[in-house]
């Protein structure tokens, strides 16, 4: 599916499986062509629930993103006793609802399934990688792109907060990875890093999926703000540079609020962005050897 006429970029937003009222409102959009996909957090449930919303993604007929559940929905791969559910229980959860984001993914012709590598207990970083290697493993699927995360929230560690420890996870695994800006810029400010320098890095990734938001300037901490805050620090000339080399990769706009006139006014906001920032790339953005690789095409 391409572009409109005239929009050199892919662009979509996101909602839950279990808010018909939004994916609605958005797969109208999508039909308009004022997007061009819709990201879908599957929400596990009770099976019949769960197949009900799945139908409704199918019937729609647009493009769509799968997003797997995370940490807060209990599926967490780098330590899933973190989630509250332990042993046999634990991992029956965790096999029904990464079954039920494959279906979902199968029968919308999802091109990818967007996967956090998940949350860690303090000192088991070493043994979180080892978890998350054994579940991509368990779980092997050309589709699925692993996200990076921002590096602590609500005292909580993250793996996959930057290029190398994504890629070193993911390799000989996946095939690809989805880069959240806002994430990228916490994780760079936690850990005192150019954000400049953690941004090049993953020009040497198969990026094949994009997230985007704004955070507050100098924070640490992931809140889905919009783009246009009057407190956000992101630096979207380096934004806006790294998707203009991407002009076929797909970037979802997130926020906390479910709401479509949120999504209508933002889409507006990334649009006037894109087109102020079609200067030359920043100076202090140093550039890494790109890894060629085939664009992704929506089914």
């Amino acid at each position: 599916m391409l572009p409109p006429p005239g929009r050199p970029y892919r662009i979509g937003a996101g909602a839950r499986s279990d808010d018909p009222a939004t994916f609605s409102a958005l797969s109208r959009f999508a039909r308009g062509t004022m997007i061009d996909h819709i990201q879908v957090l599957l929400i596990p449930g009770p099976e019949a629930s769960v197949n009900r919303q799945i139908a409704a993604l199918e019937d729609a007929c647009v493009p769509v993103m799968i997003h797997a559940p995370h940490h807060g929905q209990g599926v967490n791969p780098s330590d899933p006793e973190m989630t509250g559910r332990s042993g046999p229980a634990g991992r029956a959860w965790m096999d029904a609802a990464m079954a039920e984001t494959f279906e979902a993914a199968d029968r919308t012709a999802a091109p990818v399934i967007v996967l956090h590598p998940g949350a860690f207990r303090s000192g088991e970083k070493e043994a979180a990688e080892i978890r998350i290697a054994d579940f991509l493993d368990d779980y092997r699927d050309k589709r699925l792109i692993l996200e990076n995360l921002p590096a602590v929230y609500d005292e909580c560690s993250f793996l996959g907060t930057d290029a190398a420890e994504l890629s070193r996870i993911g390799r000989g695994r996946i095939r690809g990875y989805c880069l959240d800006f806002a994430h990228l810029y916490c994780a760079a400010q936690t850990r005192n890093r150019s954000f400049y320098h953690e941004l090049a890095a993953f020009g040497a990734l198969s990026i094949r999926f994009c997230h985007l938001s704004n955070v507050r300037r100098g924070s640490g901490r992931d809140e889905h703000l919009a783009l246009d805050h009057p407190a956000g620090g992101l630096d979207f000339a380096a934004v806006m540079a790294f998707l203009r080399r991407r002009p076929r990769i797909h970037t979802s706009l997130e926020y906390k609020e479910n709401d479509p006139a949120v999504y209508r006014r933002q889409l507006a906001v990334f649009d006037a962005l894109y087109w102020q920032h079609r200067s030359p790339e920043p100076e202090n953005l140093p550039r890494y050897p790109r890894r060629c690789r085939r664009p992704l095409r929506m089914a």
